[in-house]
């Protein structure tokens, strides 16, 4: 039972929810009213499962299917991946995707909230019921606050976020969830002591003053890119989308209407009255539990500078100018993404800039509604705006990859679940460069995380795109069902836009980064102003990055010899690049999974692409012998997400599915020799396999930004099929 179950709170009828996705993967959830809907849309399996809406007969019937017609022939670890592809391919819709909630940041959802509530329109109550839910069923269970992330200790900034997203979406200051939020709001200081990201949310709702407000001068666009080391437009990707309409909002001071409501949540959320409040004198006050990257004095005399500037020589016509132009590069992006925007923090803010030019009336901003719907997820902790809209294409290409390794590709039952994948993939890639004078690369050929709408290439998401077209199109079993199918000039451009991301200059020479190269010193960090993140300035290499690229590229060059000199030197550097990396202890850190045990799979499949194996390697034998000594008792591995935030390895309190496939992957490609080690984590696999073919999800796989937690519900599937088909390949599958 849910905590909002035992706490009385209203929840919609699970069986009345579907989810649609379109040809390019996008998905919406649907509350379905009429009886006659219900008739003519049938809930999908996916649906059912995540809303644990399926009857004793249909679980039954699950087990039944999952386990027959097992060839007893094959070994134990084919048949238990057989098993789990069964059930992921239950998952996979008619599109060609595996959807996922992708959750976890808890600061996401109050963009939602806030711009359909400065424009007055009312939210959906099936989808306002199941945002509370989702709210109260992931407060901290002892204090009742929320954090920076669903696992997080509570923090001012999710804590304030959560409380004030409950009162708007009309649950009562006296309700106990709030009673007790408020309480851990209090201790922390107040709403006061928000960082930056809380102050100019709370700001757009009135519930804030923008004098409290550290400035984001809009007129660092107006500024020549070529001459100017700290453009905006050299910032990586999320930070300067997220800027770029803030520094409007914070040009104009602008604050939604000052309601009823608004008033009565100014009274609760701070420990001194509001009216009192000195703003100016705030602007630095953080909460110490938020604070994960303090201010530098560079950053201090900066912030100190712009607030004279603003507040003596800020000419309006500059002002006006420079929102101009910041209004217009909103208008490329939302043109370049089909009007998603990167991410749900910037859509939001975009949504509320476009509010202010274009009126709630405009078809520009009933658009950006509409679309909102795109980001939000049910699941059965309720409704929650994810970290994107989805991840599409990145497990698209995993699964299609791994059924491939696993050999789960070779058995009929699987043939249309590679052929729908591979139909997706290939309409996910991108056709069209953006639009001049976005700051933005060239595209064509590559591939985004989650859909070709979303716009943004990836780095990783293109090789491992590319991997998978190409692994299903050069398969004796496919070849011929797909012939014709692939666009090899589009292919070739996609190894173009891959290799023009590899950084061959001053910065961390060979490695790639995610959306672009590194345009910008790192020392760019010393203005960072969010306060709860690091490394968000410019972008930064990555290992799991640059091994993806040598994955995709050693791949591509089986088959084709399109700029075959050009591609062995990027590969030669980036093997420089991941060996370099490599700590002395042997591991490598991973910035997009936790943490050592995600980098380190990569870094040792990569290597073993360019036939580098334990006994013939020092890296490979190091990074081996690290992941051997991590090995749990039980034979699993478990690494928390506190290794991303410390830097330093820490377990986990018991072994993860997920971390320990990650470990086979990389032990199995690097050809290490104890045997045993090996086998005792395909028995954990094996022995945590539900009868019905799962693997139950058991906690964080993902995080960004060193600090914040996300889930891939998707890698519970994914990997543990690689591992133990690598294990029934090339460790002959005895145990």
């Amino acid at each position: 039972m849910q905590c909002s179950d035992r706490l009385g709170f209203p929840k919609t009828d699970p069986a009345r929810w579907r989810l649609y996705s379109d040809e390019l993967g996008a998905t919406q959830w649907k509350y379905l009213t009429s009886d006659k809907e219900l008739d003519e849309n049938p809930q999908s399996f996916y649906v059912k499962y995540i809303l644990q809406n399926m009857t004793p007969e249909e679980l039954d019937q699950l087990v039944r299917e999952t386990n027959s017609n097992i060839d007893e022939s094959r070994s134990q670890s084919f048949n238990t991946a057989v098993k789990g592809g069964r059930f992921l391919k239950k998952f996979q819709e008619p599109s060609g995707i595996f959807p996922m909630q992708y959750k976890g940041p808890m600061f996401m959802t109050i963009g939602y909230i806030v711009v359909n509530y400065i424009s007055n329109n009312e939210i959906e109550d099936s989808t306002k019921i199941e945002l509370i839910r989702y709210l109260v069923n992931t407060a901290h269970p002892v204090d009742g606050g929320w954090g920076l992330h669903e696992v997080d200790k509570s923090t001012c900034f999710g804590t304030s976020l959560g409380y004030i997203s409950l009162r708007l979406l009309g649950v009562p200051a006296d309700n106990p969830v709030c009673v007790k939020a408020r309480k851990t709001l209090h201790s922390f200081g107040g709403a006061i002591n928000n960082p930056h990201w809380g102050k100019a949310w709370l700001s757009v709702l009135n519930l804030f003053n923008w004098d409290g407000v550290n400035p984001a001068p809009a007129e660092l666009w107006l500024t020549p890119y070529k001459y100017n080391p700290i453009h905006p437009g050299k910032w990586w990707v999320h930070t300067r989308a997220i800027y770029q309409p803030l520094s409007y909002l914070c040009a104009i001071k602008y604050q939604g209407p000052e309601t009823k409501l608004i008033k009565e949540i100014r009274s609760e959320i701070f420990i001194k009255d509001f009216d009192s409040i000195q703003w100016s004198k705030h602007r630095n006050d953080v909460c110490g539990v938020d604070l994960y990257y303090p201010h530098t004095t560079v950053l201090d005399i900066a912030n100190f500078a712009m607030v004279q500037y603003n507040k003596y020589i800020r000419p309006k016509w500059l002002v006006k100018y420079a929102n101009k132009k910041v209004y217009e590069l909103i208008k490329k992006e939302m043109f370049n993404t089909g009007g998603l925007c990167i991410a749900p923090v910037s859509y939001a803010f975009n949504a509320c800039v476009v509010l202010i030019e274009e009126g709630a009336d405009s078809e520009l901003f009933k658009n950006m509604l509409r679309d909102f719907k795109d980001v939000l997820f049910h699941g059965p902790q309720g409704m929650t705006v994810m970290g994107t809209n989805g991840g599409q294409v990145w497990d698209a290409s995993f699964v299609v990859q791994y059924f491939f390794m696993s050999g789960l590709a070779e058995l009929d039952e699987f043939e249309d679940l590679i052929i729908r994948s591979f139909k997706f993939l290939l309409r996910s890639q991108f056709t069209t460069d953006c639009i001049d004078g976005s700051f933005r690369d060239k595209r064509t050929g590559a591939f985004p995380y989650s859909t070709k709408t979303q716009g943004y290439t990836v780095s990783d998401c293109t090789a491992e795109g590319i991997k998978a077209l190409i692994m299903v199109s050069q398969h004796p079993k496919y070849a011929e069902k797909v012939k014709g199918l692939i666009d090899e000039q589009l292919l070739f451009k996609g190894i173009d836009v891959l290799l023009s991301l590899q950084n061959l200059g001053n910065f961390h020479y060979g490695s790639f980064a995610t959306y672009e190269k590194i345009r910008a010193t790192p020392l760019l960090e010393k203005i960072n102003p969010a306060e709860v993140f690091g490394n968000i300035m410019v972008e930064y290499p990555y290992v799991e990055c640059t091994d993806s690229a040598v994955l995709g590229l050693t791949f591509f060059t089986k088959y084709y010899d399109y700029r075959h000199e050009e591609i062995q030197f990027s590969i030669s550097k980036a093997i420089d690049y991941i060996c370099g990396a490599q700590n002395p202890d042997g591991s490598w850190y991973g910035c997009w999974g936790v943490c050592f045990t995600y980098a380190g799979m990569f870094a040792l499949e990569a290597l073993s692409t360019v036939k580098r194996s334990y006994n013939d390697d020092p890296v490979v034998r190091k990074g081996c012998d690290f992941f051997a000594s991590r090995q749990m008792p039980s034979g699993g591995w478990g690494e928390s997400m506190k290794s991303s935030e410390t830097h330093t390895y820490v377990d986990s309190e018991r072994p993860l599915v997920v971390q320990t496939a990650w470990a086979l992957i990389g032990l199995i490609l690097g050809k290490y020799p104890n045997k045993q080690i090996i086998d005792n984590g395909i028995k954990f696999l094996i022995a945590q396999q539900q009868p019905n073919g799962e693997w139950v999800s058991e906690g964080i796989e993902g995080v960004f930004n060193h600090s914040c937690a996300i889930e891939y519900p998707n890698y519970r599937f994914a990997f543990p099929i690689k591992a133990l088909g690598l294990y029934d390949r090339m460790c002959k599958g005895t145990l």
